[in-house]
């Protein structure tokens, strides 16, 4: 047997944290000391966005993650985040200041133009009216259209800074572009080919979108990553349903989210998403100004705090750090700062009325309830974990959808299984060898559960598994096992 592969935080602590960590790697956290501070710190999957950055840069930090992931024996997911059809400041416009009452020209990178401010790409621009609302760097800066046409006569309402890479957002306009367009498809290729856990699609405005991209990772031989859908647009929102049925995972992308529908809507949106997540069984992530304040403080706002603590409460799977630790002055921090409100949060979750709720939710078959039921025993038992033996992953993402109080320990012998079971709530995968009959995953179960220290001597230890025939998914045997 494999030494257990502890993936999350380090010296036994993983167990007792269910949310999950998403950080951003950038020029903050690119170096490889600070990426190890963030792995030991409790960072489960390293997003790069494809938004920022070079292919190259891309490449190399992919390689890093995974080089000191190896070092320290652990697991660590990459995900990698697909640019959608969004318009950005570009490099040809210079840093400007502009005050209300202002008037800017705003034209595409490919239009002759002196003193206007460049955007891109050019197809990204949408068709717009007298009066519509521009919102520059998720509304640090709001203009109104007073000309519309290939150069853009706008007026300030909303003053600030205008620099290279911010967002330009024209809520409820959308161009006439086709969602996997000549662009998406050269970005979907390139993350493809750095063959990560997840790959997440920004502005996906229909489950369409997720099939179209689909397509195309099957050309590439890759068609069961996991794609996690970015609700981002109010078209997502409406079609919400459909994409979870057919997404991997979401996203609650609450940037644009904020942007793109009143402000105010956002926490009741943020919301519903996960209760459908939860209900469709699929992860969900909530992301975007998390613990913002800690790009330049040491220490996150109570405000912050609370909303990261609201969002576990409600049931997100995984938080996401975005600035924080690409650009930010602190990154590891940020990681542990969030690593401790998930544990104090998850400290006085309602298990019992979680397990409770979720009974009409979990699959009405054999795999379903007895996932469900093992939750159940665990909680009466009060076991140290749920040992969750599987093959392609669906074992533990079933028991993880009932919330159980106790870790899961997901033994598998594949890699990527274990790393794609990173984003599931409660879930410590463990790589281990093949495991061939049941009485030899009873006696690994109790190995583990001694080796990571979750269990003690007479503690009573909760085994799930298939009936290892061979055929994935068939989880239909429950065992109790007492710790000697």
């Amino acid at each position: 047997m494999n030494n257990p592969t502890c993936t999350s935080d380090p010296l036994n602590v993983c167990p007792l944290r269910r949310t999950k960590i998403i950080a951003t790697i950038g020029p903050a956290s690119e170096n490889p000391r600070v990426m190890r501070e963030m792995i030991l710190s409790g960072m489960d999957i390293a997003r790069l966005n494809f938004s920022h950055g070079s292919w190259e840069w891309h490449c190399e930090t992919a390689q890093h993650i995974r080089t000191i992931a190896g070092e320290l024996n652990r697991e660590i997911g990459i995900m990698v985040d697909i640019p959608g059809p969004k318009l950005r400041v570009l490099a040809k416009s210079p840093p400007r200041e502009v005050i209300t009452g202002d008037t800017i020209l705003i034209a595409a990178e490919d239009h002759e133009s002196s003193g206007a401010i460049k955007v891109g790409p050019p197809d990204c621009v949408p068709y717009v009216y007298p009066g519509d609302m521009v919102l520059v760097g998720d509304g640090a800066v709001t203009l109104q259209v007073l000309k519309p046409g290939p150069l853009m006569l706008t007026t300030v309402t909303s003053g600030g800074t205008i620099k290279e890479g911010m967002g330009v957002v024209f809520p409820g306009r959308r161009p006439d572009v086709p969602y996997a367009g000549t662009r998406f498809q050269e970005y979907l290729k390139q993350g493809a080919a750095l063959r990560p856990d997840y790959i997440a699609l920004s502005f996906v405005g229909s489950a369409q979108d997720i099939l179209d991209a689909r397509s195309l990772l099957m050309k590439e031989g890759l068609e069961t990553l996991p794609l996690i859908a970015k609700i981002e647009c109010r078209r997502a929102v409406d079609a919400l349903s459909s994409i979870a049925e057919h997404a991997d995972g979401i996203m609650v992308a609450r940037g644009d989210l904020g942007v793109e529908l009143p402000i105010e809507q956002v926490p009741h949106i943020q919301k519903h998403i996960i209760n459908i997540c939860a209900r469709q069984g699929i992860p969900v992530i909530t992301a975007t100004e998390m613990l913002e304040s800690m790009v330049h403080r040491g220490r996150p706002t109570r405000a912050e705090v609370t909303d990261v603590a609201n969002a576990i409460v409600d049931g997100t799977d995984a938080t996401m750090l975005s600035a924080e630790t690409s650009v930010g002055k602190h990154p590891g921090q940020a990681v542990i700062m969030m690593a401790r409100i998930a544990v104090e949060t998850e400290g006085h979750l309602p298990y019992l009325h979680m397990l409770n709720e979720r009974s009409r939710w979990h699959e009405q078959n054999v795999e379903g309830v007895i996932s469900y039921r093992a939750c159940f025993i665990a909680e009466e038992l009060e076991s140290p974990a749920i040992v969750a033996f599987t093959r392609s992953g669906l074992t533990a993402e079933r028991v993880s959808r009932c919330r159980p109080r106790a870790p899961i320990l997901a033994l598998t012998p594949d890699s990527e299984i274990a790393r794609r079971l990173l984003l599931r709530w409660g879930v410590q995968p463990v790589i281990s060898d093949p495991i061939e009959s049941a009485d030899e995953l009873f006696t690994k179960a109790v190995k583990i559960a001694q080796y990571t220290g979750i269990a003690q001597s007479k503690d009573n230890l909760v085994i799930i598994a298939g009936n290892f025939s061979g055929k994935e998914g068939r989880t239909n045997m429950i065992k109790i096992e007492e710790i000697p």
